[in-house]
């Protein structure tokens, strides 16, 4: 009877031994899994982190292109802006000016 006894409790202890190394196995499986995600998390962040960069400096070239073009049409509605549209494509002058024309000499 002793010996029944001593083998059921070598047994149950090869059984505990066996459940521990299955828990810590999956418990190993588990903390691959989550480090694998993670580290696949972070990859997106990057690379969220770095299409958020690009746009921002595209942000930043837009609003510049936006502020040229707003001084260029705050300049098309100034006088001197007209007047020398006026001289240099229609060759206009004013009413007081003298005009030389130059002839080249051969």
């Amino acid at each position: 009877m002793r010996q029944k006894r001593k083998a059921a409790v070598r047994a149950a202890a090869g059984f505990k031994k066996i459940k521990t190394l299955v828990l810590l196995g999956l418990l190993f499986v588990v903390l691959a899994f989550t480090l694998i995600s993670a580290s696949n998390t972070l990859d997106s962040i990057a690379a969220s982190e770095t299409q958020l960069a690009a746009i921002l400096q595209q942000i930043e070239a837009e609003e510049a292109r936006r502020l040229q073009i707003e001084d260029s049409a705050a300049y098309t509605q100034n006088v001197s802006f007209i007047e020398d549209v006026a001289r240099r494509r229609l060759g206009l002058v004013r009413r007081d000016e003298i005009i030389f024309i130059m002839m080249p000499q051969n």
